[in-house]
């Protein structure tokens, strides 16, 4: 009986402790399963908004793999039309492109959501436009695609960056300077009849240059463009579309902007490559004598950088032949021979002046008519390299088209040098505006792009879109 009665008060304690260690065992259990239950709602969740980003990066992508293909196959742009080809920029078709892209990428193959995951809405927030901030966005992408094509990019991230961003303000630091200095130097023809004191012949000789036909510029057998456009609906006129692109301050730098010139040299067209062509359509033939005189027709363009080159060149011959003596000596005996019987020294020396500057703008139209026809002009003349005579002055200037034929060759600066060098005093906003007017003004002379307008090209833009208990805010754009 002791045995069984010990037995049993065994029993009884034994079975009070394993209700005890189950009770226990049973509120861990539910402890760990609703952290477990948390934790995997919380994963399902972070998936659930992973595969959501992942589809909407997807739809961004595939939006902009809709690229306008004629601007990248002329000008080398990348830009996406939000008017589609309509002429009027249609955010709605904005929106259902992107939305069809992105759920697409939330589709099963049963054609239900995947994941879980319905798209309810979409929206675009803002752009950054092709014209925005005087075209900054435009010359951002110009910039790197000639940094591209010539590696330069890599140099600039990858080797000294910061040697080349010293360089770039000490050279846009020395370059303003130059602008500063040069400001004004330049001298106004028109002005001077009104100047006290002028010598009468001296207004005389003047009439010369104001008798300048810009006809003796262009060299026999070339005909000139008539090419006429509206310049009230170029982009660098009209009222445009805003967006958030916004110029970053490097501009005015003066590797950046050789680099934007680079750009205009390389896919603009100019007078030297277009006298001897005469195309059916386009807008204006002479693209960077545009972008340097801004008027609305090819004639004005190219009168206005003919008279700047002849400006420029007359002084250059006018310095030559005064620092010259065998020359000088001829205007110096020509001028004693016509004004001597007066005995006056002032006028036989203002006479000399007048001569050396007629023969000077003598050669300088001879000139310009050679670098019109391709020919090159040496930066610092010789002896050998003078063309016009004192005798055949008066001939060169009825007939100029003697000399369009170099007899002895120079080397140096060719046409497109001259514009190049009248491109950089030009503002960076003044330049990319009149670009883009080109670009549109191509364009809309192609077959389906009668209705492209570059403000309504955008690079970058930013869209909202919800899926879901999900709310995604994305930017995305070309990298270039």
């Amino acid at each position: 009986m002791i045995f069984l009665k010990r037995s049993s008060l065994r029993a009884a304690a034994s079975k009070k402790a394993s209700g005890q260690i189950t009770v226990w065992t049973a509120l861990c259990f539910l402890v760990f399963l609703s952290l477990y239950l948390v934790c995997l709602q919380s994963v399902w969740m972070q998936y659930q908004k992973k595969q959501a980003e992942q589809a909407v990066e997807a739809g961004l992508f595939s939006l902009f793999s809709e690229y306008e293909p004629h601007l990248l196959e002329q000008y080398d742009l990348f830009c996406l039309d939000t008017s589609f080809g309509s002429g009027r920029e249609r955010e709605d078709e904005l929106c259902s492109h992107l939305w069809q892209f992105t759920e697409y990428n939330l589709t099963d193959a049963s054609g239900g959501p995947l994941y879980g995951l319905e798209l309810l809405g979409v929206d675009i927030r803002s752009m950054a436009r092709m014209t925005d901030a005087s075209g900054a966005v435009f010359y951002r992408q110009a910039v790197k695609i000639m940094k591209e094509k010539t590696g330069v990019s890599l140099a600039e991230e990858w080797i000294l960056p910061e040697l080349f961003q010293k360089n770039a303000e000490e050279n846009t630091g020395r370059f303003l300077k130059d602008c500063e200095s040069y400001e004004g130097s330049v001298r106004d023809y028109e002005d001077d009849e009104d100047e006290e004191g002028l010598d009468p012949e001296a207004g005389q000789w003047d009439g010369l240059w104001n008798g300048y036909v810009f006809s003796k510029a262009v060299p026999d057998g070339c005909q000139v463009s008539d090419r006429m456009v509206t310049l009230a609906s170029a982009p660098s006129h009209r009222e445009l579309s805003v967006g958030m692109g916004a110029a970053d301050g490097s501009e005015e730098q003066i590797l950046q902007k050789q680099w934007f010139i680079s750009y205009l040299c390389r896919y603009m067209k100019h007078a030297q490559e277009m006298l001897p062509v005469q195309r059916d359509k386009g807008w204006l033939d002479y693209q960077l004598e545009y972008l340097i005189a801004g008027k609305a027709s090819d004639q004005e363009n190219l009168s206005a950088v003919a008279g700047r080159i002849l400006l420029i060149r007359e002084g250059v011959n006018y310095v030559f032949l005064l620092t010259h003596p065998e020359l000088r000596q001829k205007a110096e005996a020509l001028a004693l021979l016509l004004a001597g019987v007066t005995g006056n020294e002032g006028i036989i020396k203002s006479l000399e002046q007048l001569i050396l500057l007629g023969w000077a703008y003598g050669e300088s139209l001879v000139e310009v008519r050679q670098l019109l026809g391709g020919y090159e002009l040496a930066p610092v003349k010789c002896t050998e390299d003078w063309q016009v005579s004192l005798s055949d002055l008066l001939p060169a200037l009825k007939d100029p088209g003697r000399y369009d034929v170099q007899t002895h060759l120079q080397e140096g600066i060719s046409y497109a040098d001259c514009l190049r060098i009248f491109l950089v005093p030009q503002s960076a906003g003044t330049l990319s505006m009149r670009a883009l007017d080109i670009i549109e003004g191509e364009l809309n002379c192609r077959e389906g792009c009668e209705r492209l307008h570059l403000d309504h090209c955008v690079d970058y833009l930013t869209a909202q879109v919800w899926i879901g208990e999900i709310s995604l805010e994305r930017s995305y754009g070309y990298e270039y």
